[in-house]
């Protein structure tokens, strides 16, 4: 049978493989129950992995997983369960949306950064990459002594040694990857009729799954100091669009279609 122009997508956007499950959910859970007081019942987690090709099993364990790792907890109703984010999934989930789902840049500007090489300073900072012990680019305020500070504008030359410390070539080529996924999925997209509510869900969690595998990986600094083949801004730009195009359901209009849905 022929595929249908929703289950061409989603092919397109898994490659044929089915998510990390537990990471899977990670995305569902940030993209429907961050409100304070938000549940999800097992059978609409059920439903939304099923659009994946996620197995009721591998759920399952994944579910446990969480629990363990104590991102989400449950509750018993009679025979179902429903599920929500605890205090610090919320909080974890809250933390990344900002650079998931937004439609800018990380960072506008970014300096250079170089600091007394006989008192190195070295600390995490997400809004900075050091290049050597004394080097740092950076897109925070500096306002330290004895530290020279040059701006990084977008014409400005970066040899390619400092702009691999930027960003590793793993998360590269997976941007380059996703960028060509979603490249591929726009015909199929724009050639289908309108998706049911559960496919909009779906097709939700999987885009914000695969961007923010790429993303949180990368430093909040503008896109100009990222390697030539970064392709980060593409990314960005067709999952907002698509996001756009396609609103999030709200929860309860879910939880009641899978209620009402004779195909169960």
């Amino acid at each position: 049978m022929k595929p249908t122009p929703f289950q061409t997508v989603i092919n397109h956007l898994t490659r044929d493989q089915i998510p990390r499950v537990w990471s899977f959910l990670i995305s569902v859970f940030g993209e429907l129950t961050q409100d304070t007081g938000a549940r999800i019942s097992g059978n609409l987690l059920r439903h939304i992995s099923e659009q994946v090709g996620i197995k009721p099993e591998a759920m399952r364990v994944a579910i446990h997983r969480l629990r363990k790792d104590g991102w989400i907890d449950s509750e018993r109703h009679g025979r179902t369960s429903t599920y929500f984010l605890t205090e610090l999934g919320r909080s974890l989930s809250a933390s990344a949306s900002p650079r998931i789902y937004s439609a800018d840049q990380a960072a506008e500007t970014a300096c250079f950064a170089m600091f007394n090489p006989g008192q190195p300073i070295h600390h995490d900072d997400p809004l900075a990459v050091w290049v050597s012990s004394n080097v740092l680019i950076t897109s925070a305020n500096l306002d330290a002594a004895q530290t020279f500070v040059c701006a990084i504008h977008e014409d400005t030359f970066m040899p390619e040694w400092m702009t691999t410390k930027i960003c590793d070539e793993k998360i590269v080529e997976m941007s380059a990857l996703f960028a060509a996924q979603l490249a591929d999925i726009k015909p199929h997209i724009d050639g289908a009729p309108d998706l049911g509510i559960l496919e909009v869900a779906a097709l939700r969690v999987l885009l914000i799954h695969n961007w923010r595998r790429i993303v949180l990986k990368t430093p909040l600094l503008p896109d100009h100091v990222f390697p030539s083949h970064w392709q980060g801004p593409r990314c960005r730009e067709m999952v907002s669009q698509l996001l756009h195009k396609y609103p999030r359901p709200k929860l309860d209009e879910l939880e009641a279609f899978i209620a009402t849905d004779p195909v169960q």
